[in-house]
């Protein structure tokens, strides 16, 4: 399968939960076998970005790729902000969540 330019390894994919997929989860999904493992939400809210849930939902660190996020929001502006800020961080597919209950 593939997703842009990024070939998976497979179609078994890991959802993006709130409170499950952090990356200590979405390792583990890779390592079992998992293609693709997308993070939690992460919102779209400049002035969230640095919070702690934020910036942990935010790193990579040691995660194969292809790194995928999930961004929420209500402003097109915001989310388009959002999205470059998760690519800065390495974040090379950008999940946008349309439909998930979220405040």
């Amino acid at each position: 399968m593939r997703i842009g330019p990024h070939l998976l390894a497979n179609s078994l994919f890991a959802a993006p939960m709130a409170g499950v997929t952090d990356r200590p989860f979405r390792q583990l999904c890779r390592q079992l076998g998992a293609g693709y493992a997308v993070s939690e939400m992460v919102t779209s809210k400049r002035e969230l970005w640095n919070s702690l849930k934020t910036s942990r939902r935010a790193d990579h660190e040691g995660e194969p790729g292809p790194i995928a996020v999930q961004i929420a929001g209500t402003s097109a502006h915001e989310m388009a902000e959002a999205a470059a800020y998760n690519i800065d961080r390495g974040a090379q597919i950008i999940d946008i969540n349309m439909g998930c209950p979220a405040k």
